[in-house]
This record gives structure tokens, C-alpha cells and sequence, in this order.
């Protein structure tokens, strides 16, 4: 079957497009499907230098067969064949060129023909073609979004007015091409708590899902290297996903289950590992509430107890005593053995206490402090419980479910969790 060309294309520089193309192409690949992109930018060349290292290898192997290498403006302008550079097993790229110089091309039907021929005679060769077309509407830009070259044309826009107007502007220009049954628009560079506002509707009005960017993506592209974790997934990885899912629909579903269900494990892995963290706590605080529940009711007991051997000895004096004291009261002498007098003093302490109130106040310190403790315990459980709860649920989901799961809102989510479980 032919490859399917999409040219991505953008009103104004600066929205991302090449970065996309590069992204879109390398998923499409860790897919099974063999993609070709090809880099139509004659001004900066945007593809070729993120593949620069890449570019120069391959360079180097055409030199040293005593031939000059040739990228799509080379070939177009001579006639010679495309070399083409290996980025990975099944996802290869055709530069703009690579002197690196900008083409001089001469508009017009002839070249819209050559391009039509070479991007053609690639077509049986792969499954996907993307070519990153210039920013803008210039001569080459309206000749890769034809349809006569491309099948369909996606439009990587930023979210603000100008670029909304930069949008609705080039679909003016190039309205023959850009009609609606060829044409997406894909928002980029938004920020994550707006894409999930605008995801539902904008599919409907031939959008596609929006792509967020965060600190993550920025330092990504920052070091040269795109921002897709093909392995574990992360926001940006889910948000490519839908992307191509929108955009290739049925060609991709079966491949992208079987990408997701292989990765399934290893998507699952720090759930199972925060389950059990988590039914551990559990364990530990309960373990620590009862042992705080045995303290609390043994300085009670304690309390009691120590007034209850005061009494008993009291008593067991008087029963004992055979010591008597003489006491002399208004010239009158009196005979009481020592054991009464003890046991009549603690007799009289003790009836002038409120016992009750003497048992709950001993210890009324540490008391207090188990009673906090105990409060504390109770929220933490609280916590907890309710993040076992939302981490059953996870264990149920899908691989596609569980990436989202992934996504930012869900571990802020679970973070904060964890900090009131903590306190």
C-alpha cells in the first residue's frame, strides 16, 4: 500500500513544527511502521540540524565512494537520487541539503512536478511520509501542501491570536489545497491544564489534540533530543499518542495496542510499587496507634493502682499495729498505736482528694500527648485509605488509561497525597 504523505506546515516560524515532525515520525516508527521525513525548509534547514550528526555520518560514507551527496533541493535541481540518512531502523530522513546552503529554485509547474515525482517514487518504499515544509506560504511551502504531493497537511499553530489569524490567513491563501477534508491544525506549545479543556471540542472542529508543554519538553529540546519517553510514557508521549490517533485513525489501532500492552508492565511497575509503599504505611500506623491505645490505658491503670496500694497499706497498718503513741492533749495523756496514727493521716488524704479527678490527671502530660498522637494517626489512615482506593482503580485501568494516569495532574494529584499522609 502507498505511504501516506502528510506535510506539517505552520502560518508563522517558531511554532514547533519541525520538533513535531521529528516527534510524530520517531512514535510512528516504534510502531512497526517504516516513516520517511523529509525536510522541505530551504531557509533553515530546521530537520537536518537536529539530525546533524546523523547527516554528517552519512556525508562522510557518500564521500568516500567518490560521490557527492545529494539532499531533496540537491536532487531536485540536478536530477540525482536522494541520500538518504538512517536515524533508526525503520525511520529515515531525506535533508533539505547538505551544504547546508538554501536552494535556488525556480517556481513554477515544472518544479511542482519534480517534487511530485521524487516524493513519489518513494511512496512504495514506506508507510508514512512527513515532510516539514517552511513556515509560511512561499513558493516551495505551496508546492509540498498540493495535492497534488501531500495527502493531507497538518497546521502546527501556536494558541494566541496572531497565530489564529496566521492560521485562518494561509487557508485563504492556499483555499483550493487547504480544504477541510485535508486539513487538521494542531495546536502546540500550550499549557497542560488548558489541552485537557480543549481537547473534546476541537477534534470536532478538525482539530487535533492539543500539545502541551512543560518544563520537561523545554529542557528536552534544549539539549538537542525530543521529549517522548517511548519507553515508560509521560504527558507529552500521551499527547503524541492522541495525536496520531486522530490523525491516522485505524491504520495505527493495532499497533498501537500492541506498543502499549508491551510496555504494560513497566507502566504499571511504579503503581504496584507506590500500592504496596502505601499498605505498608498502613501497617506501620496501625501498629503504632495500638501500641499508643496500650500506653494510654496503662498510666490510667497505673494511676488507680498506686492510690489503691496507699489505702491498702493504710489499712494494714491499723490491722498490724501493736505500737502505741502517748500524746498529751490539755493535760490529758492518750495512749494510740503508731499504725492508727499512719493510717489516719492516709485516710485523711485521701478523702480530701477527688479520686477521679487524681486519676485522670496523672500523667495528664503524656496523656494529652497520646491523644494527639492518636488524632494524627487517625488523619493519616484518612489519607491513606482513600489512596489505596484511587490505586485500585489504577491497577484496573488499561495501558492507555494508566498513561494518563502518567500524566502531571495525576502525580500532583498522588504527590499531595503523600505530603498529608507525611504530616
Amino acid at each position: 500500500m502507498p505511504a501516506r504523505v502528510i506535510c506539517m506546515a505552520s502560518a508563522k516560524g517558531g511554532s514547533g513544527k519541525t520538533s513535531l515532525t521529528a516527534t510524530l515520525g520517531a512514535f510512528l516508527s516504534q510502531l512497526n511502521k517504516k516513516v520517511l521525513v523529509v525536510d522541505a525548509d530551504s531557509a533553515t534547514n530546521g530537520l537536518t540540524l537536529l539530525y546533524i550528526k546523523e547527516v554528517r555520518v552519512t556525508a562522510e560514507l557518500v564521500r568516500s565512494s567518490a560521490r557527492k551527496p545529494s539532499g531533496l533541493f540537491d536532487a531536485i535541481s540536478t536530477g540525482r537520487t536522494c541520500d538518504v540518512v538512517e536515524l533508526g531502523p525503520q525511520f529515515h530522513m531525506i535533508p533539505a541539503s547538505y551544504s547546508l546552503q538554501v536552494a535556488d529554485l525556480v517556481p513554477g509547474e515544472s518544479t511542482l512536478e519534480k517534487f511530485r515525482s521524487l516524493i513519489g517514487s518513494y511512496r512504495n518504499e514506506y508507510d508514512y511520509i512527513l515532510i516539514d515544509a517552511q513556515a509560511g506560504s512561499d513558493e516551495v511551502s505551496t508546492i509540498v501542501m498540493s495535492r497534488r504531493v501531500s495527502n493531507e497537511v497538518v497546521i502546527v499553530s501556536e494558541y494566541d491570536p496572531m497565530s489564529a489569524a496566521g492560521v485562518e490567513r494561509l487557508k485563504a491563501l492556499l483555499r483550493d489545497d487547504l480544504t477541510y477534508d485535508r486539513t487538521w491544525v494542531l495546536l502546540n506549545k500550550m499549557l497542560p491544564e488548558f489541552v485537557k479543556t480543549f481537547s473534546d471540542f476541537l477534534e470536532v472542529a478538525k482539530y487535533l489534540s492539543p500539545i502541551p508543554w512543560d518544563a520537561e519538553v523545554v529542557r528536552a529540546y534544549a539539549r538537542r533530543r525530543l521529549a517522548i519517553d517511548s519507553e515508560t510514557g509521560n504527558e507529552y508521549t500521551l499527547s503524541i499518542m492522541q495525536v496520531l490517533k486522530g490523525l491516522c485513525g485505524d491504520s495505527i489501532h493495532g499497533e498501537l495496542n500492541d506498543w502499549l500492552n508491551s510496555r504494560a508492565a513497566i507502566i504499571r511497575q511504579p503503581i504496584e510499587m507506590q500500592y504496596r509503599d502505601a499498605e505498608q504505611e498502613l501497617s506501620y500506623i496501625l501498629l503504632n496507634k495500638s501500641r499508643t491505645a496500650r500506653r494510654n490505658l496503662m498510666s490510667r491503670v497505673m494511676a488507680g493502682s498506686l492510690l489503691s496500694a496507699g489505702l491498702a497499706v493504710g489499712g494494714f497498718l491499723i490491722w498490724r499495729s501493736g505500737v502505741s503513741l502517748n500524746l498529751w492533749d490539755g493535760g490529758h495523756s492518750s495512749v494510740i498505736p503508731i499504725g492508727v496514727a499512719v493510717a489516719a493521716t492516709v485516710v485523711t488524704m485521701v478523702a480530701g482528694m477527688d479520686l477521679p479527678r487524681l486519676i485522670r490527671t496523672t500523667g495528664a502530660k503524656s496523656g494529652v500527648e497520646s491523644q494527639l498522637q492518636e488524632a494524627r494517626f487517625d488523619r493519616q489512615l484518612e489519607v491513606l485509605q482513600e489512596k489505596l482506593k484511587r490505586l485500585e482503580v489504577l491497577r484496573t485501568l488499561d495501558p492507555e488509561g494508566l498513561l494518563q494516569y502518567r500524566s502531571r495532574s495525576a502525580n500532583d494529584a498522588l504527590a499531595a497525597a503523600d505530603m498529608k499522609a507525611k504530616r
